[in-house]
């Protein structure tokens, strides 16, 4: 083999040197800077978890003691009909229903007392209701049974255009035959 020029030597001893630093760069310094950097979103991770935590103490005690106050509140405040018996909480069902739609400027076709359902230590009052009302005042009836006390619940709703609306299409606020059970709850007497 011929010798090589110095030139040549001093290239391929360049070269061999770029190697080593791209080999240090990365082989050993990349990885490193990259462990480096989980670590980092690790520890600001950590950081933020800790102050979460710390902020948590402060809201247990403050579920504590909202808890407390709630055990504290009577069972029967507000949530359950206070009638005597099933008839009178059915009773006031159909009130409720009527006035609701006559303050919508609906009509009332109908309601039926349903038969009383047990469930574990309470009674179940419902009322089928059956009603022509405007789609927005039908928004307005039901917000009032929802949003009444004692606590009332709405299944088994069936809503239907009325007769010649079926054909023409829907309007801003339809007239509606509306179906639907109404119920609460009574406490077993202890």
């Amino acid at each position: 083999m011929a010798p090589l020029s110095a030139n040549l030597r001093r290239g391929a001893a360049l070269a061999i040197l770029a190697l080593l630093l791209l080999l240090i760069v990365f082989g050993i310094a990349a990885p490193i800077m990259e462990k480096y950097e989980v670590a980092r979103d690790t520890s600001e991770r950590l950081v933020t978890a800790l102050a979460r935590a710390e902020r948590s103490d402060d809201d247990v005690a403050a579920l504590e003691a909202e808890l407390a106050k709630l055990k504290e509140r009577r069972p029967d405040a507000g949530e359950f009909f206070q009638s005597a018996n099933e008839a009178l909480a059915a009773a006031e069902l159909q009130n409720r229903i009527k006035s609701a739609v006559e303050a919508a400027q609906g009509e009332l076709r109908s309601t039926q007392i349903l038969p009383v359902r047990e469930e574990g230590q309470f009674r179940q009052a419902a009322v089928r209701g059956q009603v022509v009302v405007k789609l927005k005042a039908l928004q307005h009836i039901f917000y009032q049974f929802e949003s009444a006390s004692p606590l009332l619940f709405l299944d088994n709703v069936e809503i239907r255009a009325r007769g010649a609306q079926r054909n023409r299409g829907v309007g801003d606020d339809p007239l509606l035959e509306v179906r639907f059970d109404l119920y609460g709850y009574l406490r077993r007497p202890t």
